[in-house]
């Protein structure tokens, strides 16, 4: 394109932006008689009766894994300023009364920042060909506010994804889940609040265990049958790129996580990836404590495996979690040279011994097998059931339960050679 074509469609673009009152540099849009912005401004009317009503609650994660460095650009999967305002008029022509509202997050439920809340949309009229130019129209008004939350600045260190998820479920206001939309564009790398994903590492939890100890449970719970999806989720743009193993983990976790919540569509929650586009962050931002994934301490004779990151309650097949946390060690076990002799199953003592025994040698072999595929041979499978427990007693005097012990037993032991 010439130089004179360029500054051409600069002009007639400043023109169109002018007419909508949707300068970006405003700070509020107009709301000057007859400017295609003034609903940005309106407040909510009541829904009229019998009218579908709709709720879109888009959420954009600030924290420093998110986003470059100060001042740098980074070329990422996903155009997010497009995504973003793409996402708010999700629904645009369709009936009743739709509610957006776009939130930036952090580490903390207290320092979500909405810039648009319980907004109502302009109701489209006329043809398809009117409704759509009315549709491009609403989102050239947002941008503004989409160029706002991509510019803010965290409000504290971390990435608390529970916070997010329940500070979206608490704006739903429509009438049937099956109607909402909450969408979070993040890499997933929660590292504050309920589902801190070093924590669930560290204590074997799987993403169903952890949620049910959430105190967000309000806010998590109205997401049940709402469309929800996570875009950018294991890449992030602040440090290096995760390991293949890694970011696959991350991305399994947040999908069993969506299952675990009863959101509709879970098993396609999380996004893939689109074209490349450049991020940039303008902001400082507060730097972000790492996730701590699986390590393989150098000359370990023996590592522990929770049962609970590897296989569903009473299941032998490995989830495709649990062979990505495999593959987080393998890759670790290659880069020292490392061989593995033997696998050992165990379980709690929830159940016969008998039953045990078989569940926990079912175990031992699919991680034989899982390994085999990957070049490991020569490997003894063995399951030993409830036998040699690595935390006892399981149950108190009384007979009660000890989960956080249980939990400890319920384990796949791999031994180490050379």
């Amino acid at each position: 394109m010439t130089d004179r074509a360029l500054c051409w469609l600069a002009a007639v673009t400043a023109l169109v932006l002018s007419v909508a009152g949707c300068s970006l540099g405003l700070t509020t849009p107009k709301n000057d008689g007859g400017t295609r912005c003034s609903w940005l401004s309106s407040s909510a009317p009541p829904a009229p009766s019998g009218a579908v009503q709709s709720d879109t609650v888009v959420m954009i994660d600030a924290s420093a894994s998110f986003w470059p460095k100060t001042g740098t650009s980074v070329r990422l999967p996903d155009d997010l300023a497009r995504l973003v305002t793409a996402g708010l008029v999700t629904g645009f022509d369709s009936g009743g009364t739709r509610l957006i509202s776009l939130g930036v997050f952090d580490g903390s439920s207290t320092t979500i920042n909405w810039e648009l809340g319980d907004v109502p949309l302009p109701v489209p009229a006329g043809d398809d060909q009117e409704i759509a130019a009315e549709k491009t129209n609403a989102q050239t008004c947002l941008q503004h506010f989409v160029t706002a939350a991509e510019s803010a600045a965290p409000g504290t260190a971390g990435t608390d994804v529970a916070a997010a998820l329940a500070g979206a479920g608490g704006r739903l206001r429509g009438a049937s889940p099956s109607d909402d939309h909450v969408m979070l564009f993040t890499d997933g790398l929660s590292n504050t609040g309920c589902l801190n994903l070093s924590k669930a590492i560290r204590q074997g939890q799987s993403a169903a265990t952890v949620l049910a100890g959430c105190p967000e449970h309000a806010g998590l719970a109205a997401l049940k049958g709402v469309d929800v999806t996570l875009s950018g989720v294991g890449l992030q743009a602040g440090a290096a790129p995760l390991t293949t193993a890694e970011q696959a983990w991350v991305q399994n976790y947040w999908q069993a996580l969506c299952g675990a919540l009863g959101i509709a569509s879970a098993g396609s929650c999380v996004t893939a990836p689109q074209t490349d586009a450049t991020r940039t962050s303008a902001v400082s931002r507060l730097a972000d404590p790492a996730i701590a994934f699986p390590a393989v301490p150098v000359g370990s004779k023996k590592l522990n495996l929770p049962a609970d990151l590897l296989f569903a309650f009473d299941s032998a097949a490995l989830s495709p979690g649990g062979q990505s946390y495999l593959d987080i060690v393998l890759q670790q076990l290659k880069g020292q040279r490392r061989t593995i002799t033997e696998v050992v199953g165990h379980t709690d003592q929830i159940g016969g011994a008998d039953y045990n025994v078989g569940l926990s040698q079912r175990r031992a072999d699919a991680v034989q097998e899982y390994l085999a595929a990957r070049g490991f041979a020569d490997i003894r499978a063995v399951g030993v059931g409830e036998s040699g427990p690595a935390c006892s007693p399981e149950y108190t005097a009384a007979g009660v339960a000890i989960p956080a012990c249980m939990a400890k037993d319920r384990r796949v032991q791999i031994v180490l050679g050379g």
